[in-house]
């Protein structure tokens, strides 16, 4: 089965020194699985690839793709400034045994659509891997055209889908009509999580969204019920999905506040972070833990 559902782009924890966790990396996704999930997206955003080198994306990777061992689907960001490196990471998660990629445009300069027609099409060309663009103008500083869009998903039939993380409503909705006129295996997925349950409706794919990071269960419950045509059941975890949405507005590294929610629902230690990150508003802990308990959570050691 392709990609679809309800796949976290997991955050990538540290210890107290900033350096990578792999132990607790491993039980947390171990804890993501155990709420059925439908995959996993390493190395997105919210998992703070930029503040990696490539040499310890190159480690997590290979420990995290070792500990899944085909229990979901993985995804990997392949997300860099150098089109080299991105090719290079995307070599190596086809080798490890990846699903699929995750390919960010380059960031920093505005690219021409020309431009980014040949980024993505020398990625596409590079592997045999499923290719999913990744659109966030957000962090990009540029929005994916549509008819961009289109042309890569016809031209190549390895770019498999995209995700959408843009405020634009409107914007996924013609994505999706018009590339399924193309292209009708081609995959959408919403990335806002109170875009998740409208985009179910329209049809998309599933959703990589940031409170699945943390509350995954309830994105779950979501898609699934309305997977089954129990409208009822979904409109209550939307509603509860909308309780999360100040989760974006305590920091404005937002994995930041993610991980605090991680930690305060599965482990005893505070969360680690890597400078410039670990100056963060004195706030963030108390916000998080009310946060948690608005929407009840049945699980945490700190709440």
């Amino acid at each position: 089965m392709s990609f679809h559902g309800i796949i976290p782009p997991v955050v990538t924890l540290f210890d107290e020194a900033g350096n990578l966790d792999l132990e607790m990396n491993r039980r947390y996704l171990d804890k993501l699985i155990s709420q059925n999930i439908h995959g996993i997206l390493l190395m997105g955003s919210s998992g703070e690839f930029s503040s990696l080198s490539i040499e310890e994306r190159k480690l997590y990777v290979r420990e995290m793709i070792k500990h899944i061992h085909g229990r979901v689907k993985v995804m990997v960001g392949v997300g860099h400034t150098a089109l080299k490196e991105v090719l290079e990471l995307t070599s190596y998660a086809e080798e490890l045994g990846a699903d699929g990629v995750l390919a960010v445009s380059p960031y920093y300069w505005k690219l021409s659509d020309e431009q980014l027609y040949r980024f993505y099409s020398t990625v596409a060309s590079h592997t045999e891997l499923p290719v999913f663009i990744y659109n966030i103008p957000q962090l990009t500083g540029q929005n994916l055209p549509v008819e961009l869009i289109v042309k890569l998903a016809k031209d190549y039939p390895n770019i498999a889908g995209i995700k959408e993380t843009v405020g634009d409503f409107g914007h996924i909705r013609q994505v999706l009509t018009e590339v399924k006129k193309v292209r009708p295996d081609f995959l959408i997925f919403s990335a806002f999580d109170e875009h998740m349950l409208p985009a179910q409706m329209i049809g998309a794919a599933g959703s990589i969204n940031g409170s699945a990071v943390f509350a995954p269960e309830i994105s779950v419950d979501l898609f699934e019920a309305y997977q089954r045509g129990d409208f009822a059941e979904a409109q209550r975890n939307h509603q509860l999905i909308s309780k999360l949405m100040d989760v974006y507005t305590y920091c404005p590294t937002f994995f930041t506040t993610m991980k605090e929610a991680v930690h305060q629902r599965w482990f005893e230690t505070a969360a680690g972070h890597r400078a410039p990150f670990d100056v963060y508003p004195a706030n963030l802990r108390e916000n998080v833990r009310s946060l948690l308990k608005t929407i009840e959570t049945k699980e945490g050691v700190q709440l």
